[in-house]
């Protein structure tokens, strides 16, 4: 009789033995791209453990274009846009280094990768654009851990105005003043600058100058700028000259500008 019950036990914690050590193991279900989680509203913040996490072929291939130290890990997440405005994920709250990808559409179905970054990416298409976002471990060695991934929102698009008034002033070392007004909306923090050339017919020689003005309030208002150009090959004076300015305001997602060129009046001091 104790052969009966010794290959009953046995056969019992075969079967028991492997259904135990899969569910200590097992993936979460959003491993893949096919099991990706819904994300229906923004804001929202999602929270999860990855440690079981893993990372495929497909991974592999959207890294090839993105260049992370890893893809650790990865867990997606999929939301679609019904206003155009796009999206932000942010993953640097998680308890280790995380990135992420947006992609574009499915990506094992020809999807364009839109962003990929460390911390946080965003992205912005048509109304109606299905993003894929995969959030992973980049750095070599570490799987996962607990990831706290925020969808947002990222806001309106930039927005920027430059004017450049007619009139110049030249000094006497050469230098030339150029004044003007601009203006930019949305630029989150990033690049905003008036940038531009002045060019003069002086004899023989077309002095060359370039200016930079930077930083720019972005609040939407009207306001002045100013830059004295200097040139490396000759000195500004009185007459006419050629310019273009540049207005840049970035966000985290785009740039507008605004462009502007057009004959100044170059007056010698002032008079």
């Amino acid at each position: 009789m104790r052969a009966p019950r010794l290959l009953v036990a046995l056969a019992a914690a075969a079967l028991l033995a492997p259904l135990g050590a899969t569910t200590a193991s097992a993936a979460p279900t959003n491993d893949t791209v096919a099991g990706a989680t819904a994300v229906t509203a923004l804001p929202t913040t999602i929270t999860q453990d990855t440690s079981t996490a893993t990372t495929d072929a497909v991974d592999a291939g959207l890294n090839q274009l993105c260049g992370a130290p890893a893809t650790n890990g990865s867990v997606w997440f999929t939301y679609t846009d019904t206003t155009g405005n796009g999206l932000l994920v942010d993953v640097s709250g998680s308890g280790f280094s995380a990135g992420v990808a947006i992609v574009a559409g499915d990506p094992t179905a020809g999807g364009e990768l839109l962003a990929c970054a460390p911390g946080a990416g965003a992205a912005r298409g048509a109304a109606g654009t299905t993003y894929y976002v995969m959030a992973f471990s980049d750095t070599p060695g570490v799987v996962g851990g607990n990831l706290v991934a925020s969808f947002s929102d990222p806001g309106p698009a930039p927005e920027a105005m430059v004017t450049v008034d007619p009139r110049a002033t030249a000094y006497k070392d050469g230098s030339a003043r150029l004044t003007g007004t601009y203006s930019c909306l949305n630029a989150d923090g990033y690049a905003s600058v008036v940038q531009g050339q002045l060019v003069q017919q002086v004899g023989r020689v077309k002095v060359t100058g370039e200016f930079f003005v930077n930083p720019l309030e972005c609040d939407g208002a009207v306001h002045p700028w100013e830059a004295v150009v200097t040139s490396q090959n000759g000195l500004f004076a009185g007459g006419k000259a050629a310019n273009v300015t540049v207005a840049f305001a970035c966000g985290l997602l785009d740039c507008a500008s605004a462009f502007v060129e057009q004959r100044v009046q170059v007056s010698r001091n002032g008079k």
